[in-house]
């Protein structure tokens, strides 16, 4: 079975980029190769269902990307721009941890819904950009989280069984 890659050039030829970078396929390589910079705004639905059929069914997707809604979230003037900051943008469907917590996980209180989520799409429950404790201990410290006491013997346990990880009324995050 052949994979399918996707390969986005923004106007650079395909021997610019190999000089550049490693690893740029040569074109006689079997892609599927769409170029940025020939596609018009309203294309964005084309590349939607272009990366829907690369990235197969074992996705799960943000109904508003899914739905071809970009708008909600972007600027369609300046596409990547959002419509509103984080977490405003986010709160305009998700809840206000904010107003629901009396205290916040670090990322929610900064208005920082991507450094755990995808706004778009992923292998994971909930949009997470990674699986149970490989998500906390990208920012929190593994040696430092395992060696307290009350962490003894929890192996793969995944965090959210003692943490939200949101907020919480009760200190450290506790459910």
């Amino acid at each position: 079975m052949a994979i399918q890659v996707i390969i986005f050039f923004l106007g650079c030829s395909n021997k610019t980029m190999s000089f550049f970078f490693d690893g740029i396929p040569n074109h006689s390589d079997s892609l599927n190769i769409v170029r940025l910079d020939s596609l018009k705004r309203n294309d964005s639905v084309q590349m939607t269902e272009i990366m829907a059929k690369a990235i197969g069914p074992q996705y799960i997707i943000h109904p508003p990307y899914q739905q071809k809604e970009c708008t909600a979230c972007h600027d369609p003037n300046m596409m990547g721009k959002f419509v509103e900051p984080q977490p405003a943008l986010c709160y305009q469907c998700h809840d206000n941890f904010a107003s629901t917590y009396k205290f916040l996980h670090a990322p929610v209180e900064g208005g920082e819904c991507t450094s755990c989520h995808n706004p778009h799409m992923t292998e994971n429950e909930k949009l997470l950009l990674r699986k149970g404790q490989l998500l906390c201990f990208f920012c929190h410290d593994k040696e430092d989280i395992l060696k307290q006491e009350n962490h003894d013997g929890i192996d793969d346990t995944n965090c959210t069984e003692c943490h939200n990880p949101h907020g919480s009324n009760e200190e450290h995050l506790l459910n």
